[in-house]
């Protein structure tokens, strides 16, 4: 029973009679719902640390954007190298399994990029922006992988995300449009899917991967992808030529069910059933306005009755979510909190 199932369990006890307020309490200490000194010191700790490992890596970056004119581009590097090694040798010393060995390495990782920034600045080559984000994934995997660690994955997926972002903003020209068509509309929902489902995959089988918040952001990527792709579906259905954009509901309606079943029957996730329940509305409202607007319906009610339409998807998915969350507490045996 996990400390938020008996911090349930035990409130339906109190009231129902069951439980005094002194014993809730008690009770409430004992299983860790309320932290005590130990926690409080180590919660400081944490907070601290990664306080102190944020000002400086902004110190750095803030001190470059002051004095970049005055500074030679010897200094430059060396000012970005500096801490880098500093930052490898405190991880070397402190240890990898470590949480500050993990903090150091999360420095690295960002001032790797910096160093990429700052020589990109002085030696103009006219590479593209998304090839500094690429390369930063790149150099970083091998910091990435030895660091065992949800968050640092996490901010290398982003990475990936920007770099493919930066590509198709940066390319989306009648070039890119003659050659890759609509394709280009899928590469972020399959790099996010296929992210999810290696997490996923080897969640039970790697002790380090199963925080919460890993599948909760990744699946939140995904849902940002696959609302673009279900929008564009929309809008771009009837461009001649374009044939892929035909099947976007092929991949967005098997995304959607996926994600919902899977965290609705398996995991029990409600955070990823919002994000499935946020990218439905955004495509159906989609969906809503192209109809509309493509008969010529733009007067003020087109925009009152998508209002009212929004609204009720949005009560209706409330109540789907309720629903769901209480249909779990009720298997649990602890009731609606």
């Amino acid at each position: 029973m996990t400390p938020l199932t008996a911090r349930r369990y035990l409130e339906s006890l109190a009231r129902n009679g069951q439980l005094t307020a002194k014993g809730l309490d008690f009770a409430l200490h004992r299983i860790g719902v309320f932290p005590d000194a130990a926690n409080w010191k180590r919660f400081a700790d944490r907070l601290l640390l990664w306080a102190g490992i944020l000002l400086l890596l902004a110190s750095v970056v803030f001190f470059f954007a002051f004095n970049w004119n005055e500074l030679h581009r010897f200094t430059k590097i060396s000012l970005v190298v500096l801490p880098l090694v500093i930052s490898s040798s405190m991880m070397a010393y402190t240890g990898i399994e470590r949480a500050v060995g993990k903090a150091w390495l999360g420095a690295g990782v960002v001032l790797t990029g910096v160093l990429l920034a700052v020589i990109g600045q002085i030696y103009q080559t006219g590479a593209d922006s998304e090839l500094l984000f690429a390369g930063w994934a790149l150099l970083a995997l091998p910091w990435v992988v030895i660091a065992r660690a949800p968050w640092v994955w996490l901010f290398w997926l982003v990475l990936l995300n920007t770099s493919l972002a930066l590509f198709l903003v940066g390319r989306f020209d009648i070039w890119m449009v003659l050659i890759y068509s609509d394709a280009i509309f899928w590469g972020p929902l399959l790099l996010n899917a296929l992210a999810l489902l290696l997490w996923e995959f080897y969640w039970p089988r790697i002790a380090w991967m199963r925080a919460r918040y890993a599948p909760r952001f990744i699946v939140f990527l995904a849902a940002v992808a696959a609302t673009g792709l279900g929008v564009s579906w929309w809008f771009l259905v009837k461009r001649t030529g374009w044939q892929l954009m035909h099947y976007a509901p092929i991949a967005y309606l098997p995304w959607l069910f996926l994600t919902v079943w899977y965290y609705r029957t398996r995991r029990k996730d409600i955070v990823p059933l919002v994000a499935s329940a946020l990218s439905c509305i955004a495509v159906l409202t989609a969906g809503l306005i192209s109809g509309m607007f493509g008969k010529k319906y733009l007067d003020v009610t087109s925009f009152f009755v998508i209002g009212a339409v929004v609204a009720a998807m949005t009560a209706a998915a409330a109540i789907w979510l309720r629903h769901t969350s209480s249909k779990w507490a009720k298997a649990r045996g602890v009731g609606d909190a």
